[in-house]
């Protein structure tokens, strides 16, 4: 099962530039980790001092393997100046994927969280799969990935990655699309309205093995 990682951070006021030199130190130990796929480190638009780290293994037992590991405990240890947790750590399960990921920064990402209501989980999976397919015949998108919580099957994770911010907007004009939506509501699968960020990926690393 490929398991996928949320953390977050939050820089210290004027520290940012200081937060992505330390995580840069951090991806280079990432990339020799056993079970490493890859990490894209986003920057939130909304809350500049903001940062998710989206990492994929091979495994679970990978990533808690590293976790636990002194490389990363002496490599974060000079951070506690520049940075302070977000949320708790999140650990996922990959279920879909369409499209490939940019070989460079700068692209355009939205993360929603999305939290299923009884009996509807098979028919969100399948619509997912058909949005995404829709998305990349379409074009503008890099990448889109469905992720389920490990803690709770109800809870989801969508990730898009667009080429620019003009491609995500262009996408909800296409009327295929649109089409989608009106015949898919949100309503149908959840009881509150999916939450939905957005951001730009600063630093893409995949594994030197």
């Amino acid at each position: 099962m490929t398991c996928v990682t949320r953390t977050e951070f939050l820089a210290e006021h004027g520290q940012a530039h200081e937060f992505e030199v330390l995580w840069s130190r951090v991806q280079e130990i990432l990339t020799t980790a056993p079970g490493f796929h890859g990490e894209v480190l986003l920057n939130g638009l909304g809350y500049p001092q903001k940062y998710v780290a989206i990492d994929t293994w091979q495994d679970r037992e990978s990533m808690a393997a590293f976790c636990r590991g002194r490389y990363l405990r002496d490599a974060t240890r000079s951070g506690h100046d520049v940075y302070k947790p977000g949320r708790a750590e999140e650990a996922y399960e990959l279920l879909l994927t369409a499209g490939q990921p940019p070989r460079e920064p700068g692209g355009w990402s939205q993360l929603v969280e999305w939290e299923i209501k009884p009996g509807a989980a098979a028919g969100f999976e399948e619509s997912r799969k058909v949005l995404f397919d829709l998305r990349q015949r379409h074009g503008g998108i890099y990448m889109s990935q469905l992720f389920r919580f490990l803690g709770n099957s109800a809870r989801y994770l969508v990730m898009q990655t667009y080429r620019n911010q003009d491609a995500e907007r262009a996408g909800r004009t296409i009327a295929e699309i649109q089409e989608f939506f009106a015949a898919h509501p949100a309503s149908r699968y959840v009881n509150h309205g999916p939450l939905g960020e957005y951001y730009t990926s600063v630093r893409l690393v995949q594994s030197a093995t």
